[in-house]
């Protein structure tokens, strides 16, 4: 029967109009646990990756998507994106940080002398995903190549072969399926496995044979206390015996069936001494993902053992759905997942020639269905021969399949390309096999996740002072070539601070000065720590190794190393050092912009010789009181704040640094000045309600013990060198191959990386690249709309010959 649905914030239910027992576990104890647990939304990160293999001397380039599961799209906040290299047994080699902004973020690893021969792993998360019990990092291998590889012969070895029972047991009496899961001593599906399944009198009751993932199932009809088992061939002929799960004696069994490609059926059957203990207790069917939730309401009738429900595909999740039986105190029983590719947005582009000249190439992406907005895509173009892009994932496998799946998928990109009957068949194995998903009940109802970790951008800055700070002292920051120095609030008593989500690159030099009221400089005595939230790990759950072996490539009569990327022998020119009047940048304040600042000339000093006079005549009331106490000089505004009966004070910054009085301009000379910026408002500044004066002096030029003019010497700073920031985004640049016509650069070579190809309004997107006289190449595109349609493709493309 068709259920219809209604919404409720994240949880929705089927109604149930024909029933009349109502399960109150669902909104007792169900609803609850899922607004706790899946309050945060959950997010997964995809990188697409130039290649899959690489040799020294060439960057692994990737490019970051970062997904909101719940929305269907790309999770907006800023985050830190952090990258992790791990050799052939998950142990960290290095440790990288970029940046994602509107859910996408750039980046490239060098493939130096440090990576051998051999397998390795690259791993992308968040802080954000500490917060919770799953880890919904991206995890993926990459392998460094240096000669070819001999293709090893198939070794006689056991077989690990495993039963699954729908739903997750066998019920004695009641029709089930089972599922089978054949893999190798690698973890990868064994294509042809048969087997027979017999009782313990030696009577066959049925036969299966795997798909190509190791993947098959079979029906049974268990009977009480009779014992079941599996006799099997290994690739050489040997037998394996394998005992079947026991049925038990009480349950339910759940079978789930596609009766057409929009449609699925549910039944549900039982035995009868099950049936009498039960009564009229009502159960329920939930469909969950995410903390999106339906459910309905399943009574058996009081006659029947079976219970069936047909559902079309309107009445599921896009994408996947766990589908999970509960009794009348909101206890799981029995848990299966079922995909509904129906409303996933999946959408398809083509590739086209524009022009070929000497050199270059332009490619057109063309897109079948028109769509508003942003798409963001990114291609990697190879020879058409390569060996060097075996990802076995694409984006869609990662955001729609992955995330709820306890076990490791070979090769997931499968099942989301050229879609078939078949591909449907060997889906719905795949989760058949997958039992129960990743989400642990214990957990939903005990260990709702706490925001520890939030939308961490930039890295942290830590200080201790080793002395003491006098009165009317500060200590100031530079934080790195062209950023405005900023004060930094030391509470009183404290000798610590602590500065947050600082956008710093590896190599930036943090420069630390103590600022008295005279404006005179002093190098502090510090101890100064950057964090970069980065934590050290090791991957203890791999996927499934993909084996350098089944590179099916040879290369004839090569010698040597196979580290065809030539060394970078750039000759580094002399320094010449060019005199003129090449002035040092100006930093202002971010309320305004260089240009508003007004330039010193003659005809300024000689009307105003005085900064006090351009001060007085900008609009300002100036008294001087010399050698009256501290207080030697007063500004303030002509204009008093509507509250106060006492006119406000101008904020004074003199070369970026602030005073909080004015002694220091007394028999200040306009000469000294290169530039001012005076504005009785404020210009919006924080604090300066009575206005604001930066004035900017000329440099190289002596003065008094102010320091007025003066270029400060490293000896007033503490300097330290940031190791923990963010790693500078490269531009991409093709590596200076040996050559680009022998097998080598066909099966690993790189032609163009194309990180961030951006497509409005469904308009047709083009990039230019050169060919280095390639005739036949693979173009690997993968990406995401702003509605969250998501696109991946492969395509072949041959340059026509002159």
């Amino acid at each position: 029967m068709y259920r219809s649905i209604k919404y409720w914030f994240l949880i929705s239910t089927f109604l149930i109009t024909s029933l009349n027992a109502q399960n109150l576990s669902v909104e007792n104890k169900i609803k609850p646990a899922f607004k706790d647990y899946f309050g945060m939304p959950r997010a997964s990160v995809f990188l697409h990756l130039n290649k899959s293999a690489f040799v020294q001397g060439e960057h692994l380039w990737f490019k970051s998507y970062l997904y909101n599961r719940l929305k269907n799209n790309l999770l907006k906040e800023p985050l830190n994106l952090y990258i992790g290299i791990y050799d052939s047994v998950g142990q960290p080699i290095k440790k990288e940080l970029f940046i994602s902004r509107n859910g996408l973020a750039l980046g490239q690893v060098l493939i130096d002398s440090t990576f051998d021969k051999g397998t390795y792993y690259i791993k992308a998360s968040t802080s954000w995903m500490r917060n919770f019990q799953e880890d919904d990092s991206f995890i993926s291998q990459f392998d460094v190549v240096q000669g070819p590889n001999k293709i090893k012969g198939i070794e006689d070895e056991e077989l690990d072969v495993q039963f699954l029972p729908e739903g997750g047991y066998l019920v004695s009496d009641v029709q089930g399926t089972v599922g089978v899961k054949v893999i190798n001593s690698h973890g990868n599906g064994v294509k042809g496995a048969r087997g027979i399944i017999r009782n313990n009198r030696g009577d066959s009751i049925t036969t299966f044979i795997t798909n190509n993932f190791g993947h098959a199932k079979f029906e049974i009809l268990p009977q009480q206390e009779m014992l079941y088992s599996a006799t099997m061939d290994s690739n050489r002929g040997k037998k394996q015996k394998i005992l079947l799960p026991k049925s038990k004696p009480k349950g339910i069994a759940m079978s789930i069936r596609r009766i057409s490609s929009d449609r699925i059926m549910i039944l549900l059957g039982t035995n009868s001494v099950t049936r009498a203990e039960m009564g009229s207790k009502p159960f329920s069917l939930l469909f969950h993902r995410d903390g999106l939730l339906k459910h309905m309401e399943v009574v058996f009738p009081s006659d029947k053992n079976y219970v069936s429900y047909v559902l079309d595909s309107e009445s599921l999740h896009p994408g996947t759905n766990i589908i999970t039986l509960i009794d009348s105190y909101g206890n799981p029983l029995l848990e299966r997942l079922v995909f509904n590719r129906n409303s996933i947005k999946q959408g398809e582009l083509k590739t086209s020639l524009g022009y070929v000249d000497r050199d270059s190439v332009s490619m057109h992406i063309d897109l079948e269905r028109k769509s508003k907005g942003f798409l963001y895509l990114s291609a990697s173009v190879l020879p058409a021969e390569t060996k060097a892009y075996r990802h076995d994932y694409n984006i869609l496998s990662t955001f729609l399949l992955i995330p709820y799946l306890s076990g490791s998928v070979e090769n997931p990109k499968y099942y989301f390309s050229n879609v078939s009957e078949k591909t449907e068949k060997d889906l719905d194995l795949l989760l058949l096999t997958q039992g129960w998903s990743r989400y642990e009940w214990k957990n939903i109802f005990e260990n709702a996740p706490d925001k520890r970790n939030g939308f961490e951008t930039g890295v942290d800055v830590l200080g201790q002072l080793n002395f003491e700070l006098r009165k009317n002292e500060g200590i100031m920051l530079y934080p790195g070539e062209g950023s405005l120095p900023q004060m930094i609030k030391i509470k009183e008593g404290s000798k610590s601070f602590f500065l947050e989500n600082y956008d710093l690159e590896k190599g930036t030099e943090l420069r630390f000065t103590v600022v008295d009221a005279n404006g005179r400089l002093s190098r502090p005595n510090l101890y100064v720590r950057v964090d970069n939230g980065t934590k050290s790990d090791v991957l203890h759950k791999l996927p499934n190794k993909r084996q350098m072996s089944t590179f099916d490539y040879q290369v004839n009569d090569y010698s040597g190393n196979f580290s065809f990327v030539l060394p970078d022998n750039t000759i580094t020119l002399n320094e010449v050092t060019v005199e003129g009047s090449q002035e040092d940048p100006v930093y202002v304040s971010p309320h305004f912009t260089s240009d508003k600042l007004v330039k010193v000339t003659e005809k300024t000093i000689g009307n105003f010789p005085r900064l006090l006079d351009l001060i007085r005549s900008s609009g300002f009331n100036v008294w001087e009181a010399p050698n009256t106490g501290y207080d030697r000089i007063r500004i303030t505004s002509k204009r008093p704040l509507a509250l106060s009966l006492t006119p406000p004070s101008p904020r004074l910054y003199v070369d970026d640094i602030p005073y909080s009085d004015f002694n220091i301009l007394t028999d200040f000379s306009t000469s000294q000045l290169e530039s001012y910026f005076i504005d009785r408002s404020g210009n919006g500044e924080p604090g300066a309600a009575g206005g604001v004066i930066r004035v900017y002096t000329k440099k190289g030029v002596d003065q008094d013990a102010s320091g007025l003019g003066r270029k400060y010497s490293d000896k007033e700073f503490f300097i330290h060198i940031v190791k923990n920031g963010f790693d500078q985004v490269k531009e991409f640049y093709v590596p200076k191959y040996a050559s680009v016509s022998d097998d080598s650069f066909k099966n690993f070579g790189t032609i163009h990386w194309v990180p961030s190809l951006e497509i409005v309004d469904g308009r047709n997107g083009t990039f230019v690249f050169q060919h280095l006289d390639i005739k036949r190449m693979k173009i690997f595109i993968e990406g995401i709309g702003e509605d969250g349609t998501l696109y991946s493709t492969m395509e072949d493309v041959e340059i026509s010959p002159d």
